[in-house]
């Protein structure tokens, strides 16, 4: 709740100092939060950087192999069996939350070779490839996940540093300029009422002197 009154009372000055102490508890938070959310996207982003170069590999050991099938099995035959090879759709996707930032967990586990084409159609290289090119997708899948989450917290962190920015630049001084305002203006009148008494007193001592005259 913001305190907008600078009326000198010592009310508006405790719940002024009461609103900074909850801005400040609320700054800690927030910034332990912005702390922990840009550790955990730089883990992700060091976890993508290692998984890129292990797709890049795994993309030229996919290429090698089906050209190795190729030239063993034809190029006409690798494409007849690559119609009948069956869709592989073995992907999960799980939610989570972490900092109130979505991310995601992907789960592929490949299908098993099936009979979806003849052995005497086929050869070992052409398995090899089959399996490899798995690989690679279980690989890009990751990749995707990993990708998706960096984005998310890349957004929560943006949100968050705009809050932090907000209390430390905005909030707070106002609040603690506030505070200043306000204990000046009640020192101020204590000053003046501290005055007022003693020209009271001192008259009140006149007048008693001039009546024992």
């Amino acid at each position: 709740m913001e305190i907008k009154s600078t009326a000198p009372t010592k009310a508006n000055l405790i719940a002024a100092k009461d609103h900074l102490k909850l801005l400040r508890g609320g700054l800690d938070i927030l910034d332990k939060s912005r702390k922990a959310l840009i550790q955990a996207h730089d883990g992700k982003i060091k976890q993508r950087d290692e998984l890129n170069n292990e797709v890049n590999d795994t993309i030229a050991k996919v290429s090698q192999n089906f050209k190795h099938a190729m030239v063993t099995m034809g190029e006409s035959k690798l494409d007849d069996i690559s119609r009948i090879v069956p869709v592989d759709n073995s992907i999960s996707l799980k939610e989570d939350e972490f900092m109130q930032t979505k991310v995601y967990d992907i789960d592929f586990k490949p299908a098993k070779l099936n009979l979806s084409y003849s052995f005497y159609e086929t050869n070992e290289s052409f398995d090899v490839a089959v399996l490899s090119f798995n690989e690679l997708k279980d690989k890009i899948y990751k990749l995707a996940e990993l990708d998706t989450t960096i984005n998310n917290l890349d957004r929560q962190i943006k949100k968050t540093s705009k809050k932090v920015n907000s209390l430390e630049k905005v909030q707070i001084p106002k609040t603690e300029e506030r505070i200043k305002i306000i204990s000046s203006l009640i020192e101020e009148k204590e000053r003046e009422e501290f005055s007022k008494t003693k020209m009271v007193k001192d008259k009140k001592v006149r007048e008693e002197k001039n009546t024992d005259n």
